[in-house]
Parts: C-alpha cells; sequence; structure tokens
C-alpha cells in the first residue's frame, strides 16, 4: 500500500475496492467506493484544543472514526477501520430493506446518516478524501435516498 495510502485519505480507489472484495456475494458488484469520517462533537473537539493543543488534535485522531463504503447492485457495505485498512467492523445494508437515510450535500462534505435501530450509521465524506470522492459520495448517497424511500411501507 505504501504511497497508495495516508491516516488521512486514499489516493486509489482500487485498494478501498480491494478491501470490499472479501465482503461481497457471488457475483456482487461494486458500483462506487467512498472514503469518510465521523469525528467527535465539534464542542469536545474545541474543549480538547482548549486544554492542550497537541494532546487535543491526538484525541481528536483517536476519537474519529474513518469509513470506507461501498454500494454494490445489491447493498452498502460499511467498513469501519483504522490504520491502512484494517477492517475492525463490517456492516451490510440490504437495498430492499434499506431504513430511513439521510443525505445532504454542502460545499465540503456529503453527509450520509443511516437510521437504523440496529446498526445506525453516520459519516462525512469530504470533496478531496480522494480522486473522484465526491461524485462516488454524492452517486451512493442518491441511491441510498431513492432507495430508502422505495423501502418504507406507503
Amino acid at each position: 500500500m505504501g504511497e497508495e495510502t495516508s491516516v488521512a485519505r486514499f489516493k486509489n480507489e482500487q485498494i478501498m475496492i480491494d478491501a470490499l472484495k472479501p465482503h461481497l456475494g457471488a457475483g456482487e458488484v461494486v458500483r462506487h467506493v467512498a472514503f469518510g469520517v465521523k469525528q467527535p462533537a465539534i464542542g469536545l473537539i474545541l474543549l480538547l484544543y482548549a486544554l492542550a493543543v497537541l494532546p487535543g488534535i491526538i484525541a481528536t485522531a483517536l476519537l474519529t472514526k474513518e469509513y470506507v463504503i461501498g454500494l454494490t447492485d445489491r447493498r452498502l457495505i460499511v467498513l469501519r477501520f483504522s490504520g491502512r485498512l484494517n477492517v475492525r467492523e463490517v456492516v451490510p445494508y440490504d437495498l430492499s430493506r434499506l431504513p430511513p437515510v439521510k443525505t445532504s450535500t454542502g460545499g465540503l462534505f456529503t453527509h450520509i446518516k443511516i437510521d437504523s435501530s440496529e446498526k445506525p450509521f453516520v459519516a462525512k465524506f469530504h470533496r478531496l478524501g480522494m480522486a473522484n470522492n465526491r461524485e462516488h459520495a454524492m452517486a451512493i448517497a442518491d441511491v441510498l435516498q431513492r432507495q430508502s424511500v422505495a423501502a418504507q411501507p406507503a
């Protein structure tokens, strides 16, 4: 992996696709991948920085969760990882039974929130997270939003 990854950013989407492959079903195809994070609440970050800058930076980094999400033809697969894609948790969401989803895209971030009672998910995807991260995150958000509406009872 070497130069292809850093703690904060992926430069090559193939690395993320490769990380998803062990979690794919037979014939399942990855359509989009994106790199995102869930940081601690801004108030906590400011408090940590106010106490001391360097420990605040370290504590914020330790409390930040990093994700690779992959949209396949059947599911959304969420990988929570640390370091150089050391997978800590895998959460799949079946597109045909998707819980309510809220998404938004602003100037810097695409936000995705899945309101699942069993496995809720919240993360933001920076436009510069990797090449085409914004496009992939927006495509994933669009599909999730449409599938969520279709999956909800009338």
